[in-house]
C-alpha cells in the first residue's frame, strides 16, 4: 500500500469510495472522488475490488427459508457459537502500554515517587545543597516566615544568598 493510499484511508476514504463504488454519492462528492482516483491507482483498484463485490452479490441466487427452517439454522448457529466460546482457551488479553504504565497500581506509585524524589533533588540542587560550601559559609536554611491557620500551616524558607524561596505547606490531619 502506497503511502498517499494509507493517507487515503487514515482520512476515512474507504467508506467515500465505497458509496462512490455503489453510485452512491451525490454528485459534488462525486466528481471529488473521480478526482483522487485520476491521482491514485491503489484507491482505483479499491474501487474495482467494491464493483467486484457488489456485482456478485447482485448475480447471485437469494436463498429462501422457510420460517422453521430459519429458526432451526439461526439456533444451529447459536449452538456453535456456544460451543466455540465454550471450547475456546481463556487466554487473558495484552494490556496496552497505557494499562502497563499508566493503571497499573505499582507502578504507579514508583512513577509518583519517582516524581517527588526529582523535584526535590533539583529543588535542593538549586538551594546549593549538593555543593560543597566553603569552610565558615553558613549552612542550612534561612527561615523567612511562618503562618499557622486553623487547616494548615506554611513555611518558607531560602538557602543563604539564594534568591529560590520553597513554601512548604502542612495540612493539619482531619479527625
Amino acid at each position: 500500500m502506497t503511502t498517499m493510499h494509507w493517507f487515503h484511508r487514515a482520512m476515512g476514504r474507504g467508506r467515500r469510495l465505497a458509496a462512490f463504488a455503489a453510485a452512491d454519492l451525490p454528485p459534488a462528492d462525486r466528481a471529488r472522488v473521480e478526482a483522487d482516483l485520476l491521482a491514485c491507482p491503489a484507491c482505483r483498484r479499491e474501487v474495482e475490488a467494491y464493483r467486484l463485490v457488489s456485482g456478485t452479490l447482485r448475480t447471485s441466487e437469494r436463498a429462501a427459508l422457510a420460517p422453521d427452517q430459519a429458526a432451526a439454522f439461526w439456533s444451529g448457529v447459536e449452538r456453535r457459537i456456544q460451543r466455540g466460546l465454550d471450547a475456546a482457551p481463556t487466554r487473558p488479553a495484552r494490556p496496552a502500554m497505557r494499562e502497563l504504565f499508566w493503571d497499573h497500581p505499582r507502578l504507579s506509585l514508583a512513577s509518583a515517587v519517582a516524581a517527588v524524589v526529582l523535584v526535590l533533588g533539583l529543588t535542593l540542587g538549586q538551594m546549593g545543597v549538593w555543593t560543597a560550601r566553603p569552610p565558615g559559609a553558613p549552612n542550612g536554611v534561612e527561615v523567612v516566615s511562618v503562618e499557622a491557620g486553623e487547616d494548615a500551616s506554611v513555611m518558607v524558607f531560602q538557602a543563604p544568598d539564594s534568591a529560590l524561596k520553597v513554601i512548604w505547606v502542612f495540612e493539619k490531619p482531619s479527625s
